[in-house]
């Protein structure tokens, strides 16, 4: 045998080897995979939801009357600020007219829009649901110029019939004939211009639910309306607005 030959057939294959090694090599950087689960979909237990539900019912049992509040103050102030309106209308119609507040005519008396007062009607009681009042021919609306100044948001009658207000019996004067309006009394004629009311919120029958029948407040017949949280609002000879309650 030759020594030679049986030395290279001892010898490994230089081939075999780079293949050993890169197969290494490649086992080696080539991760293993790890089996994936699927992600298990979170739920609200029944205990967790009652919870929620009753967090949720204690909030809107604080919130809501809050919210009620807020709202009823807000329109409160839009019927001060209507009568504030209103009473600048008068002052500005005093002016013109030698100082004297305008007239009103009461119950059957100013059927059929009779010109004249401070707000016109078309029949009685104008809070029937059927009948309105015209107050674009009132001596006051040119000052005004707004129908909208005439409705107290809270007045479901007055947004009916067009009007929530009532003058003052005791701003006027004693009629002079059957049929004909009670005249506005001359503002020299007051003391205190700032202690006599001279519109307010007339409830005819019902203070809580109705509105002005006939635009004109008289003590023995009429009341005092309690729309605004048990009180209504007063303007005042001099203009300005206070809330009252129907015992003050």
């Amino acid at each position: 045998m030759n020594p030679l030959t049986e030395k290279e057939t001892m010898m490994p294959d230089p081939t075999m080897i780079l293949h050993s090694q890169y197969s290494s090599v490649m086992k080696a950087r080539v991760p293993r995979r790890r089996p994936t689960t699927a992600p298990r979909a979170s739920a609200f237990t029944l205990i967790e939801l009652l919870v929620v539900i009753a967090i949720i019912a204690l909030l809107a049992a604080i919130l809501f009357p809050t919210f009620a509040k807020a709202r009823e103050k807000a329109r409160q102030a839009t019927c001060a600020s209507n009568l504030r309106q209103l009473g600048m209308a008068f002052l500005q119609y005093e002016q013109d007219y030698d100082e004297t507040l305008p007239s009103v005519y009461c119950c059957d008396d100013g059927i059929g829009n009779k010109p004249g007062a401070w707000i016109g009607y078309d029949n009685f009681p104008v809070n029937d649901g059927m009948s309105k009042y015209n107050v674009t021919a009132g001596g006051v609306y040119p000052y005004v110029k707004s129908t909208q100044v005439y409705i107290c948001p809270n007045d479901a009658e007055g947004r009916r019939s067009g009007d929530s207000y009532a003058v003052n019996s005791c701003a006027m004067s004693a009629k002079t004939a059957s049929g004909t309006p009670y005249l506005g009394r001359p503002l020299a004629a007051f003391n205190n211009t700032s202690g006599i009311f001279l519109i307010g919120e007339e409830a005819a029958y019902d203070p809580a639910r109705n509105g002005t029948d006939d635009a004109y407040l008289r003590y023995q017949n009429n009341q005092f309306s309690t729309r605004h949280t048990g009180g209504s609002n007063v303007a005042f000879l001099d203009c300005h607005v206070k809330w009252y309650t129907p015992e003050r």
